[in-house]
């Protein structure tokens, strides 16, 4: 992808008028509740040299191109800012409200961090925001051109780039399972507007997807993550690693519990569990934190028993604190290195001798088992399954996103026993 010019001045001059007056409209201050605004990718990527019909400059995790023009990909951005009424959230999509405010971030953002480029690429500032707007990947990718432009995107981009899960080719915008990369082959040959109209209605499943679903889950093409909770857990347990598991379009985060409903933590803040023991779906990865409740469960068949049961089938079984007391106990760490918070460690090493508990670890990969010391080392521990499963960078730019500094050496644990 190369930056051209063949503008005249006078047009360079009513380009440069149109960019500046789309960011004025889409900002957080101008735009009233309800507005609209109509943002003309297409021809914003026109100005930079691009064809809308052929670019696709945005990769997938193997790194080729992910299919979707990456005009039709902004073209979804430029839908919702259009009806801004748009609100998916309850089937778990987008809410259009959320995206005006990121692009209105983004934009202007764009707009400084671009100033250089846009004297003679007028709409440089409005293409940049649209790629910041499909993700990570997407940003990344772009970043790395216009910096060898002497423009590199260097202002603040997180509201964008924390909606990865939505408007990346992977992400599903609607919430009904179905990855915007999939809406998108099983629609595009009517049109842009059928693959738009598809991506922002959860009512319109794929062909071979049944017209309604049992639970959330059936059918969805992403990995799902089970926290399997007990009364007396520990908040940060839970809620570090889904707040970094939730943001990656691939995954999908349940709630479970002995019986599904409200769930008390051990800081006195309840939480709902979506599914029972007896009702939960089949899980890829599954996670059993830490807290006080630990002590109770340790005695509680049932809970040890669906541990088993959900092991035999996960890609990867996975702990916060003395979560692995409870994976210990059920038998599932036999042979295996694992870790455990450091003020509780003799809880776990009386639970399973053969297990090999290694005190000085942020947290510990053995085969499919990953588990953390206490409470803040789940976080790390979960961007390091992000990482082990897509690799480093990918790691880095969703704990980038979310602010926050991810301790990426699973050995440099300064809470360890001496």
């Amino acid at each position: 992808m190369i930056l051209q010019s063949n503008y005249s001045l006078s047009a360079r001059r009513e380009l440069a008028a149109i960019v500046v007056g789309l960011a004025v409209l889409v900002s957080g201050h101008a735009m009233a509740a309800g507005a609209q605004a109509t943002v003309d990718f297409d021809a914003a990527m026109q100005g930079v040299r691009f064809d809308p019909a052929k670019t696709d400059g945005n990769l997938d995790a193997s790194g080729k191109p992910n299919g979707i023009p990456d005009a039709d990909e902004m073209a979804l951005v430029a839908e919702i800012l259009k009806h801004p009424e748009i609100d998916l959230s309850k089937t778990g999509g987008v809410k259009g409200t959320d995206i005006v405010a990121a692009f209105a971030q983004a934009q202007a953002s764009a707009d400084a961090d671009t100033k250089a480029l846009i004297k003679t690429y007028p709409t440089a500032g409005t293409v940049s925001a649209g790629y910041a707007m499909l993700g990570q990947g997407s940003f990344k990718a772009f970043n790395a051109m216009t910096a060898s432009f002497g423009a590199p995107l260097r202002g603040e981009y997180s509201l964008a780039l924390a909606l990865d899960r939505f408007l990346s080719a992977d992400g599903d915008a609607d919430g009904d399972g179905v990855s915007n990369r999939q809406e998108y082959a099983s629609n595009a040959k009517n049109g842009r507007a059928a693959y738009l109209k598809a991506a922002l209605d959860p009512t319109i499943r794929l062909a071979a997807q049944p017209a309604a679903a049992p639970s959330p889950v059936a059918g969805s093409p992403r990995k799902l993550i089970g926290v399997v909770l007990y009364p007396g857990f520990e908040v940060l347990d839970v809620f570090g690693p889904v707040e970094m598991w939730a943001n990656v379009p691939d995954f999908q985060v349940v709630l479970i519990a002995q019986k599904p409903g409200s769930i008390k933590s051990a800081q006195g803040v309840s939480v709902v569990a979506e599914y029972g023991f007896d009702t939960a779906p089949k899980l890829d990865i599954m996670m059993v934190p830490g807290g006080i409740g630990t002590i109770t469960q340790l005695e509680n068949p049932a809970y040890l028993n669906f541990l088993r049961i959900q092991d035999k089938s996960t890609e990867l079984t996975t702990s916060v604190c003395t979560g692995s007391v409870l994976l210990a106990k059920a038998g599932l760490l036999k042979g295996h290195k694992a870790t455990s918070n450091k003020l509780f460690f003799s809880m776990a090493t009386s639970q399973d001798a053969s297990v090999n508990w290694i005190k000085h670890a942020r947290w510990v990969e053995d085969g499919k088992f990953i588990t953390s010391s206490g409470v803040s080392a789940g976080t790390d521990m979960a961007l390091g399954l992000v990482a082990r499963i897509y690799g480093k960078d990918r790691a880095r730019a969703l704990a980038r996103s979310l602010e926050y500094q991810w301790s990426e050496d699973a050995n440099d644990d300064p809470f360890a026993i001496q």
